[in-house]
């Protein structure tokens, strides 16, 4: 997942990111958006609520792109 932040606060979304259940881990990168996110499931589901109940709704998010990884 790909998370956009308001300026300034990149350290705490950080922070409030990597204690949510599922979050295998999270970490800053360069360009269009400002953290990656890896979450990690035992369904498609679980790893979506996550992103649903909990990521959308951290204050200084203001946008995200989920990325579904598959396996060939």
């Amino acid at each position: 997942m790909l998370l956009k932040t308001d300026p300034g606060r990149l350290e705490d979304i950080l922070k409030s990111v990597r204690i949510l259940p599922g979050v295998k881990e999270a970490s800053p990168v360069t360009g269009a958006y400002d953290i990656i996110v890896r979450i990690d499931g035992e369904f498609i589901t679980d790893a979506l609520g996550v992103v649903v109940k909990e990521i959308r709704k951290i204050e200084g998010i203001q946008g995200t792109e989920t990325l579904i990884s598959v396996k060939l």
